[in-house]
């Protein structure tokens, strides 16, 4: 068995999965997108500015760059 993944527009959803479900060798799994919410995203700033300031205050040490990029 083979999993293809798609990506279709919202609008255009409803129609696919209508049109798909009359092959009877296609099974739908609808899986959620890794996505933030609007509030962890707020929350995500709100924290990378306090960390900011911090550093900006002498009370926390940044690290270089390359340093950070390296984790990714």
């Amino acid at each position: 068995m083979a999993i293809v993944t798609l990506q279709i527009n919202d609008k255009k959803l409803q129609f696919f999965k209508d049109l798909i479900s009359n092959f009877s060798f296609v099974k739908i799994k609808e899986t959620e997108l890794d996505e933030d919410t609007d509030e962890e995203v707020i929350a995500n700033i709100k924290q990378g500015i306090k960390e900011m300031r911090m550093i900006e205050d002498g009370k926390m040490e940044s690290r270089p760059a390359r340093e950070f990029l390296k984790e990714l």
